[in-house]
């Protein structure tokens, strides 16, 4: 599944993210979030939908079938 395929592609993002991230400018990726100003119940809302979407009830069913993984280093 994705979180999987992270462990095992990041060893080659990291790198190439490193002189993206040194340019990055406040306001860049959008705008800070007032301390707390999240809806938990709206939250809990959004987060509940995504864990019924049809993609990651699928990602679950083949996460099942995943009983031979093999431990991996993470890159740190």
């Amino acid at each position: 599944t994705a979180e999987y395929g992270n462990y095992l592609f990041s060893y080659a993002c990291v790198p190439l993210l490193k002189p993206f991230m040194a340019e990055l400018q406040p306001g860049d990726l959008g705008k800070a979030i007032p301390e707390g100003a999240v809806d938990n119940a709206q939250l809990r809302d959004v987060n509940e939908a995504i864990r019924c979407h049809a993609i990651e009830q699928v990602g679950k069913k083949l996460r099942g079938y995943m009983t031979d993984m093999k431990r991996i280093a993470v890159a740190g």
